[in-house]
């Protein structure tokens, strides 16, 4: 290959791995089980699976909590692999453009809305996470004791450096924090073993099995109830990895390589481990603030280094976020047309506010992507059965980057029973749980609420696509529907995988 040929290929390459081109098998890079399963569990270990794991005891028993947190995850993990993952793996299509199959091209933006909150919303709040953290830190090394003014300063320094350094590894694509999380993984399923040991050693075995909160700051004492609102902590957490899994997904090699790295790294030891490890920390510390009792702990200069590894996560999380989310702003003409550190530095920069009232954006913020998250229950119910209950895994990618005319025009761009549905097991959901206040409804006690919402939007998908989408020749689905396009297709019979030269 010419050297002017080996630079068109490089920048056809990076193209695709920052931007919404199909990436081709030979461009992706998680080429192993473990590398795509230390980057899902660097990225579910950050300091919220501590704080996650530490609310886990308040269900009413702190075993019933880590249980019902584990199932909760496994059978989410499972689903949302399979809804979000699995077809942008096939057709290496962001997840937003997978989406368009039941959406439509202007429809997308319902799910494009949520997975840029999501993304963004939750990279400022690590943000404030890590410069707190890491500011408490600081006052732990030094013996300094600072308070009021010079705390805050602290934080907001840490804050603004954290900004410029996910900036400059996200500018780098996702070869650099591939690379990375095969470090930050491991590390930090050691600290976590360590900090468990701990534990084990100040207080014992049979204390820790038996101790539980005091009964008054228990949500509930009802442990039918108690193992309900566990799963489906479980369960949301894993339904906001749909905008996630779909945009990882495309970067893996292998089809073998997808659902054990995502229920193994994130359902088992980015999440359930870490987050065991603090319910346990948090009944017999007394604290459910990680930068509080992994101090007290371990001690000021191994809980600090120990809390340091926590925070190197955070980083390695803000990174993948950012990263996702320059990737799907693309959808947007605008957006499209910047170059790419220009991109990331627009998404960034609200983030300086941010810096400068993270206590603000831990105590109200957070309340607010707690429902945001909601609306991801009823997209993967529709993706669900869509991807493989109506189209059979067949889809015409060269129609998911066309506009007007193609297979997933739908209504104008718009498929408003997709729309619909959405919001409907967005309100259902709501009705059966509201994950701020912990309010229930007494159906919930029994079902929870995100696995009756994903067999409602998915069931009520798959009958209105039935009765009204294919009599009206909408979306592509019925005889014929499965006619290839004019787009080069290149098949990798052994995995399933599709790329394509549009």
């Amino acid at each position: 290959m010419t050297e002017s040929n080996q630079g068109h290929a490089n920048s056809v390459e990076q193209e695709a791995l920052s931007g919404r081109l199909p990436v081709l098998a030979n461009e992706r890079i998680y080429g192993s089980y473990g590398s795509f399963m230390w980057t899902c569990c660097a990225f579910s270990a950050a300091t919220w699976a501590f704080l996650i794991g530490g609310f886990l005891p308040y269900v009413g028993d702190w075993r019933l909590g880590v249980m019902g947190y584990v199932i909760g995850l496994v059978i989410g993990m499972a689903i949302v692999s399979l809804a979000s993952g699995v077809p942008s793996y096939k057709y290496g299509t962001d997840v937003i453009d997978t989406a368009k199959s039941c959406f439509g091209y202007r429809g997308m933006v319902v799910p494009l809305l949520g997975l840029l909150a999501t993304l963004i919303g939750w990279s400022y709040v690590v943000e404030a996470l890590t410069s707190r953290g890491a500011a408490n830190i600081a006052v732990s090394v030094t013996g300094s004791g600072a308070t009021g003014g010079t705390h805050e300063r602290l934080v907001i320094v840490v804050a603004l450096a954290s900004l410029i350094l996910v900036w400059l590894l996200a500018c780098k694509g996702p070869k650099l924090f591939e690379r990375l999380n095969g470090y930050i993984g491991p590390m930090h399923m050691l600290i976590t073993l360590m900090m468990f040991g701990i534990l084990i050693h100040r207080f014992g075995l049979h204390s820790l099995w038996t101790n539980q909160l005091p009964a008054d700051k228990m949500l509930t004492h009802d442990k039918t109830r108690g193992l309900a609102l566990a799963v489906e902590f479980g369960m949301s957490n894993a339904m906001t990895w749909w905008p996630v899994m779909g945009g990882l997904t495309r970067l893996v090699k292998r089809r073998a390589h997808i659902m054990g790295p995502a229920v193994i790294g994130v359902g088992l030891m980015g999440a359930a481990f870490v987050s065991s490890v603090a319910a346990l920390a948090a009944v017999s510390a007394g604290t459910h603030d990680p930068t509080i009792w992994m101090i007290s702990l371990a001690g000021p200069v191994l809980g600090s280094a120990t809390m340091t590894v926590v925070l190197a996560a955070n980083i390695a999380t803000m990174v993948v976020m950012i990263y996702l989310a320059g990737v799907s702003i693309q959808q947007v003409k605008f957006f499209a047309q910047i170059k790419w550190e220009v991109l990331l530095a627009l998404m960034l920069i609200p983030g300086v506010y941010f810096a400068f009232r993270t206590e603000w954006l831990l105590s109200e913020v957070m309340s607010w992507l707690s429902y945001n998250g909601v609306m991801f229950v009823g997209v993967t119910g529709i993706m669900l059965v869509d991807y493989f209950f109506l189209r059979r895994e067949q889809l015409d990618p060269a129609h998911l980057f066309a506009i007007k005319g193609g297979k997933y025009e739908f209504w104008g761009g718009v498929n408003w029973i997709a729309v619909v549905i959405t919001g409907l097991s967005t309100w259902g959901y709501l009705l059966l749980y509201n994950p701020v206040t912990s309010d229930s409804s007494e159906p919930f006690k029994y079902l929870g609420a995100s696995i009756p919402m994903v067999v409602f939007s998915g069931l009520a998908y798959f009958i209105a696509v039935k009765v009204i989408i294919i009599p009206l020749h909408k979306g592509g689905y019925g005889a014929g529907a499965r006619t290839m396009s004019k787009a080069t297709l290149v098949q990798q019979i052994d995995d399933g995988a599709v790329t394509v030269a549009l």
